[in-house]
């Protein structure tokens, strides 16, 4: 371990507990050896590892220079770590462990779930910037591993859900496709991340309370009914294809679209610019589930009230409210969904 980045590092902490655990010897301890795509960036991205062993830890030294090193013994293939680790025990290191109490940054936590509020904080701070974060961007800066990563990212997108706001987890992607991990869409049953990241832009990018950003309609043309529909199917259509969505979903966008008249299938608004084509639950479009009936559409605030679960349709086809949403929503209770687009009570 170098001396220790100036900038703030809520993984520090833990690293220093776990380095002297090394130091003072006894435990089992184990490495990945990895290279740097560039090992003058910073931070560093891993170029390359052996995936199928890691390198036991015999003990831990520090140099002149004041870096601590580990010095590594056999190559054990991961298939016998189980074995090995029965009795593989590190060395203690030469004298008193060189880092002191004093260079701990008091800033990170043992356990993950104490971490939550100052991941929320730092994302909040990302989505008023307009930007994104990877997985290995909140792992590096906050000492996650996979697991605690996803535990954590599960618990604050549950907060986030059951406080009615867009998942703000919706912000880390992977840093190839840019796209949001499968957990995410099973979890939380949300088939567009793009858009669940402009809902969080809106949301926390503005300085008002509202929890979901309101859909804005489009400007009526002159002389025409702005309760009603505006122009005929294939000119819509065409004003919903304009909306930004992910470029493999346009087929089923406008199959749907088309499937429904171009109508929310519960309220009946015929704002283009206000719908959104949605998944039915049970239903993927990762493993192909597509066409026209395997979605519904809907006016922007009932899609998000039917992928958190306050807004459901029984096998009746009969619209169910839950929670605060029968409320505000309780006009569209026991509407009944018909599979032209209409809906009738």
């Amino acid at each position: 371990m170098a001396d220790a980045d100036e900038r703030d590092s809520y993984g520090l902490d833990e690293r220093i507990v776990q380095l002297k655990a090394l130091w003072n010897g006894g435990i089992v301890g184990y490495t990945v050896i990895a290279t740097a795509k560039d090992k003058h960036a910073r931070p560093r991205e891993i170029g390359a590892y052996r995936d199928d062993a890691v390198f036991a830890l015999s003990r831990l030294e520090r140099t002149r220079n004041g870096d601590i090193i580990g010095i590594v013994g056999d190559l054990v293939p991961i298939q016998a770590l189980a074995q090995h680790a029965q009795s593989h025990r590190t060395s203690s290191g030469e004298g008193v462990f060189p880092v002191g109490d004093a260079q701990r940054s008091g800033l990170s936590t043992d356990s993950y779930k104490e971490k939550i509020p100052a991941i929320r904080t730092w994302l909040i701070d990302v989505c008023v910037a307009g930007g994104t974060v990877t997985y290995s961007d909140v792992m590096n800066r906050f000492a996650l591993t996979f697991y605690p990563l996803r535990n954590a990212m599960s618990r604050l997108g549950r907060d986030c859900k059951d406080a009615g706001e867009p998942i703000i987890t919706a912000l880390i992607v992977d840093k190839d496709t840019h796209r949001c991990s499968q957990g995410f869409f099973d979890e939380f049953h949300i088939d567009d991340d793009e858009l669940e990241r402009e809902r969080c832009y809106a949301r926390w990018a503005s300085s008002g309370d509202s929890a979901l950003p309101s859909p804005m309609p489009a400007p009526a043309a002159s002389g025409a009914d702005p309760s009603g529909p505006t122009g005929d199917l294939d000119q819509r259509a065409a004003r919903f294809a304009q909306v930004q969505i992910r470029p493999d979903q346009g087929p089923f966008r406008d199959a749907v679209f088309r499937a429904y008249d171009g109508r929310c299938a519960i309220s009946g608004c015929a704002v283009p610019e206000a719908l959104e084509a949605a998944h039915l639950l049970g239903r993927n479009w990762r493993q192909g589930h597509n066409s026209a009936a395997d979605g519904i559409l809907l006016r922007r605030d009932l899609h998000n009230l039917y992928d958190r679960g306050l807004l459901l349709i029984s096998d009746a086809c009969r619209v169910e409210l839950l929670g605060d949403a029968l409320a505000y929503y309780g006009e569209f209770s026991g509407v009944v969904v018909t599979t032209s687009g209409r809906a009738s009570t």
